[in-house]
């Protein structure tokens, strides 16, 4: 029973932290704030999380993006166009990441003054990578580096701002496959 109660208690802790440091930021985020939130005093956080950045971590652990391997999976199908390539393996990756959208955006917008601070260029750099393998990979012609970096950017960009307008699942899985489709006819003409 008493095991019960420690992980109702930790979860309770972690949705109120989420809901604080998506409304502020890590930064500006307070444990007073989370301990209100979660109704509990704040010396009960630190039974569970030594400090507001470990408690951080834990907020947006299960979102940690490392699209590398939906990269590679993509990458190693032989048939079909970019596109059709996303659709069998990217957009289920996607849709998954969209269902932790509060947590995404804490990641990428709200990160500040932690280790993640970076993971927004860090994805458009995992992303512009992809992106120069798949040119690679259609055309004969040699393109500017930044034109990899810039459809990366404007990708992750769009990703983002599904999540933060999110509506419902069906409107986001709309969205996507409409700037899916934007940006992939757009990659296919070159």
């Amino acid at each position: 029973m008493a095991q019960v109660l420690k992980e109702e208690v930790r979860n309770r802790i972690l949705d109120a932290a989420e809901k604080v440091f998506y409304k502020k930021d890590y930064r500006s985020a307070k444990l007073t704030e989370i301990a209100k939130e979660a109704g509990i005093p704040v010396a009960l956080i630190y039974t569970y999380f030594k400090n507001k950045e470990v408690l951080f971590d834990a907020v947006i652990s299960s979102v940690y993006l490392n699209f590398e391997s939906a990269f590679d999976e993509e990458e190693s199908l032989e048939n079909g166009l970019p596109s059709e390539r996303f659709v069998e393996v990217g957009e289920s990756y996607i849709h998954e990441l969209l269902k932790e959208r509060k947590k995404l955006i804490i990641l990428m917008d709200k990160s500040s003054g932690t280790k993640h601070t970076e993971a927004k260029q860090k994805l458009i750099a995992q992303m512009q990578v992809h992106i120069e393998v798949g040119l690679k990979r259609q055309s004969k012609k040699e393109y500017d580096p930044m034109l990899s970096h810039i459809l990366a950017s404007n990708f992750t960009e769009g990703l983002l701002e599904i999540a933060r307008h999110y509506q419902n699942e069906e409107w986001a899985k709309e969205m996507l496959k409409l700037i899916a489709k934007c940006y992939y006819k757009g990659v296919e003409s070159l």
